[in-house]
Formats: structure tokens, sequence, C-alpha cells
């Protein structure tokens, strides 16, 4: 099970790739996951593969959650115990998405940032009022992301900020995760 889990819809389809440590000849394997609130879901994997698991918002809280193995084991073709299933660790949260656009004029640089969060309760992205963001820029040529600016969405969502930079220089900015949504960077762009 992937460590982290983004809810984006109202049913979140989540790919369940096998370990690599897998043994070729394990034909089945199950593991199960019960959250906070009693609901439970499980994985079951045959013929050397795993379909995934689909998450609902209407049943599955965000937190973390043990994905707890089958006590059979994996088992080959002939039912014979091949592996031990360790158990895996998730937590569930909703997901978040950021754009920021620039424009440059002469020295000046102005850039305007749009932060949503998935909406359980409408299904829906909405617009994030109130949420901390930090404004990075990279020199051209380096690998290092710096901060430039802290700066706070208004009631639309939305943030502003502007300065004189002299040069052009890369930017993204990084949406911090909250208790129940996940953190965000947006595509860096150039200006």
């Amino acid at each position: 099970m992937p460590p982290k889990l983004a809810m984006n819809a109202a049913t979140t389809h989540y790919a369940v790739p096998l370990g690599s440590d897998c043994p070729s000849t394990m034909y089945g394997a199950a593991w199960t996951a019960t959250w906070k609130n009693g609901y439970s879901e499980s994985v079951l994997c045959q013929q050397g593969s795993c379909p995934g698991v689909s998450l609902s918002t209407k049943y599955v809280p965000v937190g973390k959650v043990t994905w707890v193995g089958d006590a059979e084991g994996g088992t080959d073709q002939s039912g014979n115990k091949v592996a031990t299933l360790l158990p895996a660790y998730t937590e569930v949260r909703f997901a978040s998405s950021a754009s920021v656009n620039a424009g440059r004029k002469g020295t000046r640089t102005a850039f305007l940032t749009t932060v949503w969060y998935f909406n359980p309760k409408t299904n829906t992205y909405a617009r994030w009022a109130g949420r901390k963001l930090l404004l990075q820029y990279q020199e051209i040529g380096t690998t290092t992301w710096k901060g430039l600016a802290y700066v706070t969405t208004n009631a639309a969502g939305q943030a502003s900020y502007t300065y004189y930079p002299g040069r052009t220089r890369r930017y993204r900015v990084y949406v911090p995760a909250s208790t129940s949504v996940w953190d965000f960077y947006t595509p860096v762009i150039s200006r």
C-alpha cells in the first residue's frame, strides 16, 4: 500500500503493486484495513497481481490506518504458505492544488496564486481561504530552492505578491499540509 493516499474525488482508486520482495510463486494474498469509524476495506491479490483499492469519502475518514495481512500469509497455487504478509501503513488525507501566475514588467514581478482543497462535503475542489503559502525561487543554473515570501490567501482563496528581483528566476508556490489535507507544490514558472 502506498504510505500516502490523497482523496481527490467522491471515490478514488489507488493502484496497489506487489512489493519487490514478494516471491514469484505467490498466487494469493490479502490485507485488510479498519478505520477508526469501523469501516473496513480489503485488498485481495490473486495470480500475482493486485486490483488496487477504491476508497470513498463517504466512508473513509482522514488519518492513519494499518493494513494487516491475513494470518495464512501469501500462498502459492496449491494453498501453501510462501510469504509472511507484513503490515503496511497508510495515511489518508484530502488532496490540495494550486496555480501560480506571474507577470514581469521591467524589474517588477507580480504573482497571483490560487489554492484549492478537495472538499468531501461537496466532492469538489473548493478555494482555500486563510491558507499560509510559501513563494519560493531558484536561481537559473542552480538546484536549490529558497524561500522568498510567506503570503496568506484571501476569502477567494487567492494571494498576491510583488517584488523587484532585477533578473529572471524560477518560481513555485508551496502549500503546506494541514491535518486533513496533503501539501502541494505548483508547477515551476520562469519570470
